[in-house]
């Protein structure tokens, strides 16, 4: 793999120094049932070291579509167990897991791609000369008073208006041209109590994001992405049983009385829910909302807080729970995804919004149906 050493000092740069090429080992994580990441780049002398996560027999079989070749590979791989494999050669080398059929009914398979060892030396991106632009572009103050906005967006029918988020529970609407602003939405009272060591402390919960239907002109439809106290049951929960979650993400629909009027704002008591989900921690959260050009929602979700994603690493003090082996890659829990969903919809477990007919999981046992890709 390649490698570069910087060392800055005082703002300067002292050396710029080009590392020594060595073999390295990647690790994929066999899950069930699916490896994580299924395609891996490496260089030429690198190993890859594969480790059964999950808690099915897989194996590692060279091949493709779902055919052993006989090449390499390894045997019966229990939870726990390992499979190293040295490549010096160039090229891709396709493999499955082909017991019980995991590979045909899961997709259970991957690739391995190996690129020349150049020695350590740094190929340019770029090696043409970047020409100077005539745009320029400058920093311009909007809004003040705010504590802490983290996402701004546009409401169709309404371009001389910023609405922002801020993670204490208002939603703001700001005139572009005058700068004043005021509460669209308060959303405060419902969130979770914010500062992980008191009021005024770090915090990634709170009012994480907005987005306005693409017809909102005609339909007044809004929704929000909040961190609530855990207050009902969840749609979607990794917590193991009797372990109760920090927090709740949840997702909710709010109407406008009249869309087309600049000074209307969000009626508070038309809120209603489509999606409540449990958060093993208070961190990793995600919460971006878009709407795509198919009128579908998407929404963004974290991995579920911590660090590093798996169960038993001590975390503010606590062992870790609601991971197992990592929510993120998984595309049988929710955690960790982009999930895709109709909000005109019923056909959900909870009957509170739909499933797309062509979502990539549709019809897949032990996958989460809603998620459209996982991160």
């Amino acid at each position: 793999m390649k490698r570069l050493i910087i060392i800055f000092l005082s703002g300067a740069l002292l050396a710029l120094i080009p590392g020594v090429s060595s073999a390295e080992t990647v690790e994929v994580t066999i899950g069930d049932f699916f490896f994580t990441s299924s395609t891996v780049t490496v260089s030429q002398g690198d190993t890859v070291k594969w480790t059964n996560r999950g808690s099915s027999i897989h194996n590692i079989r060279s091949g493709q579509n779902c055919i052993p070749d006989g090449r390499w590979g390894s045997s019966d791989l229990s939870s726990g167990d390992s499979f190293s494999m040295k490549f010096d050669e160039i090229g891709t080398f396709p493999y499955l897991c082909n017991i019980a059929q995991h590979c045909a009914i899961f997709g259970m398979a991957g690739k391995i791609v190996v690129e020349a060892d150049n020695g350590g030396e740094l190929e340019n991106p770029i090696p043409g000369k970047i020409q100077k632009g005539d745009i320029s572009i400058k920093l311009e103050i909007v809004a003040t008073g705010l504590t802490a906005p983290n996402w701004g967006t546009f409401a169709p029918g309404h371009p001389g208006h910023l609405f922002v988020t801020d993670q204490d529970g208002i939603l703001w609407t700001i005139n572009l041209v005058t700068g004043k602003k005021r509460i669209f939405l308060d959303v405060g009272n419902r969130l979770v109590e914010l500062g992980i060591s008191g009021p005024g402390t770090f915090d990634e919960r709170g009012l994480l994001g907005v987005v306005f239907h693409p017809d909102y002109v005609t339909n007044g439809l809004l929704y929000t992405y909040e961190s609530q106290p855990v207050g009902g049951p969840a749609d979607f929960s990794t917590m193991p049983s009797g372990v109760a979650a920090n927090h709740q993400s949840v997702i909710t629909e709010w109407h406008v009385p009249d869309p087309t009027d600049p000074d209307s704002v969000v009626d508070p008591n038309s809120d209603q829910e489509l999606l409540r989900i449990n958060q093993p921690q208070f961190n990793h959260n995600g919460g971006a909302l878009n709407f795509g050009p198919d009128k579908m929602l998407y929404i963004s979700l974290g991995d579920g807080g911590g660090a590093d994603d798996v169960d038993g690493q001590v975390f503010l003090g606590t062992d870790m729970v609601g991971h197992g082996n990592g929510n993120g890659q998984n595309p049988g829990n929710i955690l960790g995804t982009i999930l895709r969903i109709d909000p005109f919809g019923s056909n959900s477990a909870n009957g509170n919004y739909g499933i797309p007919n062509n979502n990539p999981f549709i019809g897949r046992t032990g996958f989460v149906e809603e998620i459209v890709t996982i991160q």
